[in-house]
């Protein structure tokens, strides 16, 4: 009963929302994050410990700023999840020549993508780039209509609530699909370096990449000032991730390297406020 009731509020919610301009709306979900982040103890102390382990100088006035304006990024972006469709005349695809070479090619391609702003910004570009993608994506319970959102946009979505999510993303790769996965969560698969902090990383895009003997891409979004999304596309692996325990470490390492380098240049983009650094 409590998941039909919420997923009846989200509904009505969304359908109010929508009734805005989106200046207007992008100004009342901006209002509501800060108050809930400032208002909510747990969610704001998080975000600072997070912040604290990047920026160990910053004053705790500074990385509150950081806090407030990455769960606003973060807040309006999941709410513009809701219209995707609505979003492709806001979107500049930012990427050189041999990225969008190895994004035409028949063979399928793994793209290792991160929590900033819009994220499912990612598997929608991608979508319109090669008409060929799937993600994989934990769809709360209590949105009973989250699958319909992909599929209108036209993206194959996995349900890590779904039986066998693992089997249903290597069949992905075999037909040869661009498969988008988010590869900056926390997962118990093999140990990186974050921010100089020893913790754990999911392994899928990696897998994949091996799997399939497909290259890797590296995708993220950031909402610029005049509220237009940048989708960046990077080459990461160009040939394929060797079938073995050590390539795959070590190619996750390199990639939470590059997350670094890209969260220390749009730290107000990331979402901060997610218990991340657990060992």
């Amino acid at each position: 009963m409590k998941h039909f009731i919420a997923s009846n509020l989200i509904t009505f919610i969304v359908f109010l929302l929508k009734l805005l301009k989106r200046d207007t709306r992008k100004s009342i979900v901006f209002w509501l994050a800060e108050k809930i982040i400032m208002g909510f103890e747990k969610t704001k102390y998080r975000a600072l410990s997070n912040l604290r382990v990047a920026y160990p100088y910053n004053t705790d006035e500074e990385n509150l700023r950081i806090a407030v304006r990455s769960y606003q990024n973060i807040a309006f972006g999941v709410v513009e999840c809701f219209w995707l469709q609505e979003l492709e005349q806001q979107i500049d695809i930012v990427c050189d020549a041999q990225t969008l070479d190895i994004l035409s090619r028949e063979g399928g391609v793994s793209i290792a993508t991160m929590h900033t702003s819009c994220f499912e910004l990612v598997p929608f570009a991608i979508q319109h780039l090669t008409g060929n993608v799937t993600t994989l994506s934990k769809i709360p319970k209590f949105l009973s209509k989250a699958k319909s959102i992909y599929h209108s946009a036209n993206i194959d979505v996995i349900d890590k609530h779904d039986s066998n999510p693992i089997i249903a993303l290597l069949k992905a790769s075999r037909d040869n699909r661009a498969v988008c996965l988010h590869s900056d969560h926390y997962a118990q698969e093999t140990p990186v370096s974050f921010f100089g902090c020893k913790t754990q990383a999911p392994t899928g895009a990696a897998l994949i990449s091996s799997y399939g003997k497909m290259p890797i891409l590296m995708c993220y979004t950031v909402l610029k000032d005049n509220n237009r999304y940048d989708v960046v596309i990077e080459r990461f692996v160009d040939g394929y991730v060797d079938n073995n325990k050590e390539e795959i470490s070590l190619t996750m390492g390199k990639l939470y390297q590059r997350f670094e380098e890209v969260i220390y240049k749009h730290p107000e983009q990331w979402y901060w406020s997610y218990n991340r650094f657990r060992p």
